[in-house]
């Protein structure tokens, strides 16, 4: 038999007590809008900016992260790293003992048996063999070296354009020949331009060009290709005036190069020090540069 309907069963059995879900639920939506000190939600967890709310955030440093070293081999943590070889800051006797492969001792023994090193850069292989007891090889190289050395300052000074008078020549000429102490013939081939063409030495160690014939002063001027030449010569005394063997080599010099359709300019002499004499500028020339 069926239990009949009461209205309070029925009411009892409509109204359900809220879940513990649905009570969190409206609780955490009751307090959105409350306020907190870092403006999170009253329901959020605690941070640290939640205990000191105007603090300023923690600065971290990156850490840098580098490769890791090398592993080096035992025998190169040994060895020293070798100096740059630095020839201008060696002095004389260390030049030396580079370019001959002596010891110090001899070197410092030559320079002073030479009295300079500028003197022993000019003396030649028997002066240097004879004077400062050097081997002929030895001195061999020494006098390449030092050739080396003044080529690349003459090539650099070299005049270009232009000459007009024989001071360029002698100023040029004297880092050559200027302090050698034998004497030297040089044949200078001018161009049409004026300017300089070519060099050609003639004659090395003559005494005034005595035994030296004048046809060699046309055939270095016709190998140069040019119609215009200048002599010029060193004295090693340092007396720059025209000796009377200059004025007969001159004389001799001057026919031959008429006799070739040529023209001889001036006939320039220099000393080991300073200051030159031009036949031209003297008037005993006609010619001119």
């Amino acid at each position: 038999m069926n239990e009949p309907n009461h209205p309070q069963s029925l009411a009892a059995m409509a109204v359900r007590p809220p879940s513990r879900s649905t009570d969190l639920g409206r609780s955490r939506v009751n307090r959105v809008n409350e306020a907190r000190a870092d403006g999170l939600p009253a329901w959020a967890p605690p941070t640290p900016r939640a205990m000191q709310p105007w603090s300023p955030r923690e600065y971290r440093a990156k850490t840098v992260r580098l490769p890791p070293p090398a592993q080096l081999a035992p025998e190169s943590l040994s060895a020293e790293r070798p100096h740059p070889f630095d020839v201008a800051a060696m002095d004389d006797a260390a030049l030396l003992v580079t370019v001959a492969g002596c010891s110090r001792e001899t070197a410092l023994k030559w320079i002073a048996a030479a009295g300079s090193l500028v003197r022993l850069s000019r003396f030649g292989i028997d002066d240097l063999v004879e004077l400062a007891g050097i081997s002929q090889a030895d001195a061999a190289r020494i006098l390449a070296a030092c050739e080396l050395g003044r080529r690349g300052l003459v090539r650099e000074a070299r005049p270009t354009g232009p000459m007009y008078g024989a001071a360029e020549i002698a100023r040029w000429f004297k880092l050559r020949i200027g302090g050698q102490f034998v004497q030297d013939i040089w044949i200078v081939g001018i161009d049409d331009a004026r300017g300089l063409h070519g060099t050609c030495r003639i004659s090395h160690g003559d005494v005034h060009g005595t035994a030296l014939d004048v046809n060699a002063v046309t055939t270095a001027a016709a190998k140069m290709h040019v119609k215009t030449i200048a002599i010029v010569h060193n004295h090693p005394s340092g007396d720059v005036s025209v000796t009377p063997d200059d004025m007969r080599f001159v004389l001799r010099a001057h026919r031959a190069v008429l006799a070739a359709r040529m023209k001889l300019a001036d006939f320039i002499i220099l000393g080991p020090k300073s200051g030159y004499s031009s036949m031209a500028e003297q008037g005993t020339l006609p010619g001119t540069i």
